[in-house]
């Protein structure tokens, strides 16, 4: 199988006028101490942080001078001062989410009817399709990619997105499901993201696209969960050696059952976007018998591939339990406001960076022939422990789990589930 171990796969099954639209009610951020902030153009700053949003921060002085800066031109080890007060605020999502305005404009790149390669560009996606969408098609599948980035950088796991390399994201949209299988994707699946390639493939019908005359419209069973799902992995493209299989793919469920409606996603309606989904499954076949956690909690990616290229019964139940696991502990666990989970994902992320810091400097003495040749007076950086082995990263996620158990056992933590479930009528 191509790239199996990094893939991630989805359930069987504008560049004017794009803004975050949030009915946001915030809480007052928690209070921070004056400190020395240092830049990397030789300046001290005296202040405390005011806001920081990931990529500028407002530090003031006592005074009451402002600065305004870019978080890059603070200095490495201050930057870390930047992330744990942001780690610290209290966390209070908007309503809703997503892209709007009078009209969506779309750059298009090219058009080449001989290749039948037509690639489109927005503010931090470029796509190729394998047929000229037409405007309403193109200004819904653009809106529903902003919108979705819009959604990843506010939702409290800090997943903060980035293309991995290059200015934008990329993706592939392809005619047939035979071109679709030709381009890589497995048999049986409705999309897929490759990590190593840094892009996803999804084909028309999974989107419920139809030709019409010499471009492509909806059809009358549209659907873009499959576009928000892939989009949620790609999102989190630097997160997924980290995270646990039913961590990847019941975030990107949650991600695409949350109610989505021109660009806007209701973040305040992910209850009625749970219902929905239930009602949706009780009428096309009935509610799946959920996977039991004390094996889903470490189905690998390959072995989560195994099984839904065997049966797309288990297939249906693995993603239904995750899907369930994730809203569980967004909504549901503890206080209902998915303290374990943001606790959970703050903890991946000291990882994440402790990883990408170690990479970036092993880069930097990397030749062109792929072997780093690092200098005899200067010691190596520590490789960080959860890429000593397999074993290093089985511990990591054992570790990790503990967070969200909290001393529960996977049993335990099934009782809480199916007793808070049972409140929206669903018996597990």
């Amino acid at each position: 199988m191509p790239d199996s171990k990094w893939m991630s796969l989805s359930k069987v099954s504008l560049l004017a006028a794009v803004f975050a639209v949030a009915s946001l009610h915030a809480q007052l951020p928690a209070k921070d101490p004056v400190r020395s902030w240092k830049t990397t153009d030789g300046r001290e700053i005296v202040a405390s942080i005011q806001t920081y949003d990931g990529e500028k921060v407002i530090l003031r002085e006592a005074g009451g001078l402002r600065h305004e800066l870019p978080a890059g031109l603070i200095i490495p080890e201050d930057r870390e001062a930047l992330v744990a007060w942001r780690e610290s605020q209290p966390v209070k999502l908007p309503d809703t989410v997503g892209v709007s305005g009078p009209s969506l404009e779309v750059e298009v790149v090219s058009e080449d009817e001989a290749s039948g390669r037509f690639v489109y560009r927005t503010p931090h996606f470029e796509f190729t399709s394998e047929g000229r969408l037409m405007q309403s098609l193109l200004k819904d599948v653009t809106r529903n990619f902003e919108a979705t980035y819009e959604l990843l950088k506010v939702l409290p796991w800090g997943i903060d997105p980035a293309p991995e390399s290059g200015d934008r994201f990329r993706a592939l949209l392809v005619r047939t499901q035979s071109a679709y299988e030709e381009a890589g994707g497995p048999k049986n699946t409705s999309g897929v993201y490759y990590r190593s390639r840094q892009m996803f493939i999804i084909p028309f019908e999974s989107l419920g696209i139809r030709p019409m005359g010499k471009s492509f419209s909806k059809s009358s069973d549209y659907n873009s969960d499959t576009l928000v799902h892939e989009l949620t992995h790609q999102m989190m493209h630097a997160w997924l050696p980290l995270l646990p299989t039913w961590v990847v793919e019941g975030t990107a469920e949650y991600t695409n059952i949350l109610p989505l409606r021109s660009g806007i996603f209701r973040l305040s309606a992910a209850r009625s976007g749970l219902r929905d989904y239930l009602d949706q499954l009780k009428r096309t076949g009935g509610v799946p018998e959920p996977y039991p956690i004390d094996q889903l909690f470490w189905i690998t990616g390959d072995e989560w591939l195994n099984l839904m290229a065997k049966d797309a019964d288990e297939a249906q139940r693995l993603y239904f339990t995750s899907y369930l696991l994730v809203y569980f502990f967004m909504h549901l666990d503890g206080e209902g406001d998915g303290a374990r989970f943001i606790r959970y994902f703050r903890t991946v992320g000291k990882t994440k960076r402790e990883v990408e810091a170690y990479r970036s400097q092993v880069a930097a003495f990397r030749g062109a022939d792929g072997r780093v040749n690092w200098p005899a007076n200067l010691p190596p950086p520590k490789k960080p422990e959860v890429l000593a082995s397999d074993e290093a990263r089985a511990a990591f996620e054992k570790a990790t789990l503990e967070i969200l158990l909290d001393g529960r056992t996977s049993e335990q933590l099934f009782d809480e589930v199916r007793s808070a479930y049972r409140r929206y009528g669903l018996r597990l």
